[in-house]
């Protein structure tokens, strides 16, 4: 009779717990949305990208096509990071990557679509903006 006493006693335990996670979710849910409003700037959404990222990013952009150890090059960085750094902007549909043999070629995403053509729009801006600046 104990143990079942006492898996009662459990399981009362672990609803609890849950409910108190779920309210503290909802409460974290709704903090974040009043502290990330949609950015329509086209700049800014660019500039949320992490600058380790960015910088990749920026190498990609001034190469056209090119590889990890091209970005490598660049930035100055291990081609292992340069290529975890790429994987991470393809997936987030900055980039397209594609196969050539035995080595991944990356290039800027040039799609239709509008979301990652304003991606495309805000790089450009900021390359024009950088070009001007640093002649």
């Amino acid at each position: 009779m104990s143990d079942l006493h006492n898996n009662n006693r459990i399981l009362t335990y672990l609803s609890d717990i849950n409910e108190r996670l779920t309210s503290l979710e909802l409460r974290l849910a709704d903090l974040e949305s009043r502290n990330s409003p949609h950015v329509n700037d086209k700049m800014a959404v660019f500039l949320t990208v992490p600058d380790s990222i960015r910088k990749s990013l920026f190498a990609v952009s001034k190469l056209n096509s090119c590889t990890a150890d091209e970005v490598s090059e660049i930035t100055g960085r291990h081609r292992s990071i340069e290529n975890k750094y790429l994987n991470e902007l393809y997936r987030a549909g900055w980039i397209e990557r594609d196969r050539k043999g035995k080595k991944i070629y990356y290039s800027l995403s040039k799609k239709i679509d509008s979301k990652n053509n304003d991606y495309w729009s805000a790089v450009e801006e900021v390359e024009n903006k950088l070009s001007k600046l640093l002649g």
